[in-house]
This record gives structure tokens, sequence and C-alpha cells, in this order.
């Protein structure tokens, strides 16, 4: 089985707009959107990667890639170019027609060049925007087993919950039968009728197969270029796809509410999973900082980066990046605050996320008062302000 490692090709979507995380999207993709103080979302993806034993990385990049672009050159730039192994960027290039990626899909056709010139036995097809634990390798061993020509990641849901996502039909044999996007009356999982299975958006194909589905895709004018919406289910009709459950915490950092959310939940006495774990190490890129300072300061429940200085403060229930500095007498509740910003003396702040090199001033208060925080910044999803990048008090 080893061989077969290095017979995939990894492809990580990571152009989306990524419209419903504005403004932390405003200038970033939302792969490079800062994560849990220390790393970018797009890390947890690479590291499953590198984890997992594989080594033929390339992300789709697109809109406002630069943060990402300069995150992989720093932190990622660790194969040698005799390792056989490499993590590129693969930009629209127009190979296929001089247009954007139009879908999921649409994205892995305009690089069907790349593919046959890689000639791998096997694609995985990842997303760059999602939070997770997983070891591609029991996939790779789930997809020889069943002989497959295609299998997709799929996590068990409440079925009262299946109407959010797209959902798979299986057989007893785990064999997809049908996929619904977001149905209004979810099919259940055979063997536990309250529960359903969800895509997440993971897939792995034989080459050939995706190749024959990809350029069928494109010649279908009404199609939308989606691998759920479009693709797999031909797919499902015409060849053995099966689908493999996955237990374990995934997160897609699809809005505002769910990245603070998922932030918050490795807070928890027993978070989503260990990012200590020697033998599953999470990977990134960090700045030179000297180590957090720390005087005279409660600090409860909370994730403290390099380079942090902290005077006089109370933080609780919150996550500090690298470089942050908190003045005396300031208190910073149910918070995120990103890389450098400077916050001042008798500072107030609650349920708060700071972007990058911003500026508060001496005693001002964010997060208890909706019309005096309207003056200044947007209210987002279940009462969350967002403190724009490089924001000044005017």
């Amino acid at each position: 089985m080893e061989h077969i490692f290095e017979k995939i090709m990894v492809m990580i979507l990571s152009g989306g707009k990524g419209e419903r995380l504005y403004p932390l999207t405003k200038d970033r993709a939302k792969p490079s959107v800062p994560f849990l103080g220390a790393y970018r979302i797009i890390d947890f993806s690479l590291s499953n990667c590198l984890n997992s034993g594989l080594r033929k990385i390339a992300l789709l990049t697109q809109y406002k890639s630069l943060s990402l672009e300069r995150h992989i050159l720093f932190g990622w730039n660790i194969f040698h170019p005799e390792s056989r192994g490499s993590i590129i960027s693969l930009p629209a290039q127009g190979r296929v027609g001089e247009r954007w990626y139009e879908g999921t899909a649409d994205a892995v056709f305009q690089n069907i060049y790349s593919i046959q010139q890689e000639n791998p036995e096997a694609v995985l097809v990842l997303s760059g925007d999602h939070v997770y634990k997983a070891d591609y390798g029991r996939l790779i061993k789930y997809f020889l087993e069943k002989d497959a020509d295609a299998v997709v990641l799929a996590k068990p849901v409440p079925r009262r919950d299946g109407r959010r996502f797209g959902i798979v039909r299986v057989d007893e044999e785990q064999r997809m039968r049908e996929f619904v996007e977001k149905p209004k009356n979810p099919p259940s999982v055979p063997t536990d009728p309250d529960h359903s299975l969800a895509s997440m958006g993971i897939y792995l194909f034989k080459t050939p197969n995706l190749i024959r589905a990809l350029i069928q895709d494109a010649k279908n004018a009404k199609s939308t270029h989606d691998f759920g919406r479009d693709v797999l289910p031909r797919l499902i009709r015409e060849h053995k796809v099966y689908a493999y459950p996955f237990d374990g915490y995934w997160e897609d950092i699809g809005t505002i509410d769910a990245f603070w959310k998922s932030n918050m939940a490795f807070l928890s006495p027993e978070p989503p999973f260990e990012l200590s774990d020697a033998a599953w190490p999470i990977r990134t890129y960090q700045r030179q900082h000297p180590p957090a300072f720390i005087d005279k300061s409660s600090l409860v429940n909370s994730i403290v980066s390099s380079g942090c200085h902290i005077s006089g403060a109370n933080l609780r229930n919150s996550i500090l990046s690298p470089g942050v500095r908190i003045g005396r007498q300031s208190e910073i509740l149910d918070s995120i605050v990103f890389d450098e910003v400077q916050i001042g003396k008798n500072v107030r702040l609650k349920k708060v996320i700071v972007d990058k090199n911003s500026i508060i001033p001496d005693d001002f208060v964010i997060g208890y008062d909706e019309q005096r925080d309207g003056r200044h910044f947007k209210l987002y999803g279940e009462g969350i302000r967002i403190v724009p990048k490089n924001w000044r008090l005017d």
C-alpha cells in the first residue's frame, strides 16, 4: 500500500471569496484567515496531508491570494526538489478558457493539464477552509478495499440538521445511491434512522474516472460545475461510489458565527482535538517574536501567542495572536485578537474579533452597548462585533 501515497495528487480548493466571512476576507482568501492565534485555516488541511504521508499537493488559488501565497512560501516551503514532494499554487491559468474558476469541479477541470502531467493513480480533492483532524490513509485504505471509483468522506449528523448539508444516501454496504443538496427530508443512515450522512467536501477519485466526469460536466451548459450538485450524481449512477463515515470534529468555517464558535471550542476543557499531539502536529509559519510577557494580569481559559505583552489586564475565554499588546486595567472577554493589535489602558472588549494591526485607544468599550457600537462597527451573527484590519479611531 505504501506506493499508493506517491501516486496520489492532492488538490486543495483555496479560491473561494468567503463573502459570509467578510470583513475578515476583505483583504485575504478564506483559507488564510488566522485561527487560534498561531495558525491559518489552511494549516489544518495541509497538516492532515503531511501527517498522512501525502506529498504532492496543489492549491487552487484565486481571489485575494497574496496573503495565502506568502504564508505558503514562508511556512510550507519544506520540500527539496529531489524529494518528490511539492506544494504548488495553481491559479486560473486560462488553459481551457479565459475565465476564473466557476465552481469546485471547474477549478479542478481547469487544471486537467496539471493532473495529466503528474499522472497520478488517484486525486484527493479537499477544501482549504475546514478545521478538522483526519488521517487520509484510512480513506485511501478503504478506497482500495472497496475497489471504488470514488469515495466521499461523510460525517454523521442528526437527521433534523441534515437540511443544512449536502446529504448522501447509502445502502448497507456504504455504497452511495443518491446525493441531495440541503434536502427538506434528509435520508437516514440504514443502520441509524436518527442520523444522516453529510458530505464533507472531501473526495478521492480514480484519475481516469475523474477526468472523464469533469470533461462531461464542462460540456453541460446547465451545470453549476459543483462536485456535489453536478459531478457526484452522475458518478453515482455510472460508477462505484462509496461513503466513508468520519468520526471526529469537523467544521466548515463558512460564517462569522462558525469561525467564532470553532475558535471558542478549543478553549473548552475538552477541545475538539489536541493541538499538542506530537504524533499529529499542526504545522504553520510564525514570525520571529520574543516569548510572551505577562505582568500582574489575570488570564483564565485563554490562548496567548508569542510576542504578546500584557500589563495588568484581565483576559478570559480569549485568544491572542502574536505581537498583541494590552494596557493596564483592560478587560478582554470572549474575544479573538489578531496579530500586532495594540489595546490601550482601561479598554473593555466582549465578544469582539479585532483584525490585524488595529489600535484600540484608552478607555474604549466594545460589546456592551449595541447602539454605541453601531457608530463604528457592524454586528455580525449572534452578537459578534468585528474591528476591521488597520482600524483607527477617527
